[in-house]
């Protein structure tokens, strides 16, 4: 008996045999045929979901900001924790490249991987807004300008992106520091989440001294 499966369902599953094949073959080097071949499904059904292997990746791209959508929020409605180790996780989340990152980085995919990081932003600065706000009432946080202060550093944040910037381990090292110095004069840490922040990221609450 045909097992028929909703539309979801099937669009999933295509997202989910794309993903495996863009990791082991790289996107560029995967096709269309590549998917059907291990999907098993006729054409027209890939066909009736997505246009194209550009409109798959697109969908994978808001699948996974939809995922990191979540998690930012279960993160910032977690009121069993503290204001600073929201914030260390959500950085912690945040740096994370998750599997798209290598095909977005490839030269003639860069103006998906704008478009990715455009709608990322949109997506999550609403929330780590409110996230800032709620410290701000906690007196965690000081800042006149909380919305414009995540949309600041969350672009400050792709200076860590491997794919697009090659570091050593010591520009490496100096760039979490200015990051997170960052963090503290513009969000207006207190003296206390500032302390327990930088406990978390395993640094020393002292600037680095210029060289």
């Amino acid at each position: 008996m045909r097992v028929t499966k909703s539309a979801d369902v099937r669009k999933s599953e295509i997202l989910d045999i794309a993903e495996v094949l863009f990791n082991e073959k790289g996107y560029n080097e995967a096709t269309v045929e590549d998917i059907l071949k291990k999907s098993g499904i006729a054409k027209g059904t890939l066909y009736y979901h997505f246009k194209n292997k550009e409109d798959i990746l697109l969908a994978m791209i808001e699948r996974q900001i939809e995922q990191r959508e979540q998690s930012l929020r279960q993160i910032a409605e977690d009121e069993e924790i503290s204001s600073a180790e929201k914030l260390f996780r959500v950085i912690t989340l945040l740096s994370k490249s998750g599997f798209l990152a290598e095909s977005l980085h490839e030269t003639e995919n860069a103006e998906l991987h704008q478009k990715s990081f455009t709608r990322s932003l949109m997506r999550f600065a609403p929330i780590l807004t409110e996230m800032v706000e709620h410290g701000i009432e906690k007196s965690d946080f000081s800042t006149p300008y909380p919305k414009e202060s995540v949309e600041l550093l969350f672009c400050a944040s792709q200076l860590h992106d491997p794919g697009v910037f090659v570091w050593t381990d010591e520009e490496r090292r100096r760039k979490v520091e200015a990051f997170y110095w960052m963090l503290e004069v513009t969000l207006g840490i207190s003296d206390d989440a500032k302390k327990e922040l930088y406990r978390l990221a395993g640094l020393s609450k002292e600037a680095p001294k210029n060289e």
